[in-house]
């Protein structure tokens, strides 16, 4: 009888152990997933626990994909497209949660309350938002300074000027119209620098039109950082009945001649190096980026902050600023008292940090 006990004891311990093996691998992330704790709950009516632990279960789900979300969109963005994360992300758990453990349940106050421990697939959580484009592009503002002759004599209408604006407006840019005296004055995340002349070339032989041949040179620069971004350079010629006309022609002439697409082109570079770009290593876990991504939101000068990229124990975190610039937030990081942050090198728009144990 003994043996036969000693025997039901050992196969209970095995089991259990089994089951302990088991709950075990769910808290060990892997390079696609990431685990999370997550807390729900739903109200206990007429005494149906069955049902409330049930919604509970359900809610601690959606707070799991919530957690992970969080950190690959911005605050903004969770706020604003809560309906359309509810519907495509939130609310289909099960394509998202590869297991989960419920770690504890318990009554509280007429509700049910239950607390998991979930496996994320944060790598098609990932892409999913991708996929879906929840992030607002920006819109930079655009202002021109062109000084535009016809020979010596300036022009105040200028055609380059509203040539070029169509194509930043197509492009997603908005236009500033204002003329300050100076520069530095001007409202702008971009300034068109340069100067276009137009001259006459001749009348002979041309049937009674006049022919003008139009120069246009251009730069963009960064307002702030005066950083020169591209450079135009181009030259074309325009004919008609008049020399006010033809010297237009010509203007209009030159830049048709440029590429169409260079403020589409240019709209997209600013769109890669916008604000600032974060690596920082280290990272013990999910939770921990958390953190520090709601300490950088916390800045002064930070508008908003969202991880690009997170895997193994790095992530790739993009800040937008209202004020300051790069070394202004690495500062601010090694400031942080709630995590002990080194920052290894801070440039122009990059950033490189790791969390010091």
């Amino acid at each position: 009888m003994m043996k036969y006990l000693l025997t039901c004891l050992m196969v209970c311990l095995l089991f259990f152990c089994g089951c302990a093996a088991t709950r075990e691998a769910i808290v060990k992330p892997t390079v696609a997933t990431e685990i999370v704790e997550a807390e729900g709950q739903s109200p206990i009516i007429k005494d149906d626990i069955t049902s409330a632990k049930n919604a509970a279960l359900a809610d601690a789900q959606r707070a799991a994909l919530g957690l992970v979300v969080g950190v690959y969109v911005t605050g903004e963005t969770l706020v604003s497209k809560a309906v359309l994360l509810e519907e495509n992300i939130l609310g289909q758990t099960q394509g998202y949660i590869e297991r989960y453990a419920i770690i504890k349940e318990y009554r509280e106050e007429g509700f049910y309350k239950v607390r998991i421990k979930a496996t994320v697939r944060k790598e098609d959580l990932a892409k999913k938002l991708n996929e879906m484009q929840l992030e607002t592009k920006p819109a930079p503002i655009v202002a021109f300074r062109i000084d535009e002759y016809v020979e010596d004599k300036a022009v105040e209408a200028s055609v380059i000027e509203g040539q070029l604006s169509q194509h930043f407006i197509n492009a997603g840019f908005r236009i500033n119209d204002d003329k300050p005296e100076r520069a530095e004055e001007i409202n702008a995340d971009i300034l068109v620098l340069g100067k276009a002349v137009s001259r006459f070339v001749t009348d002979k032989d041309l049937g009674g039109l006049i022919s003008y041949r139009a120069t246009v040179s251009l730069k963009m620069i960064k307002a702030n950082s005066k950083e020169v971004i591209t450079t135009i350079d181009e030259t074309c010629g325009g004919v008609d009945i008049t020399n006010d006309a033809a010297a237009k022609a010509s203007l209009k002439r030159v830049v048709e001649k440029i590429d169409k697409d260079f403020a589409k082109k240019l709209y997209e570079t600013l769109e890669k190096q916008a604000g600032i770009s974060l690596k920082i290593s280290g990272i013990a876990d999910l939770n921990e980026l958390n953190l520090i991504n709601r300490l950088i939101r916390s800045f002064l000068e930070v508008t908003d902050c969202r991880v690009r990229n997170y895997s193994g124990n790095s992530a790739v975190i993009e800040i937008t600023l209202k004020r300051g610039n790069a070394q202004d937030i690495a500062r601010r990081l090694e400031q942080v008292k709630e995590q002990k942050i080194s920052v290894i090198s801070a440039g122009q728009y990059d950033i490189e940090a790791r969390v010091s144990r």
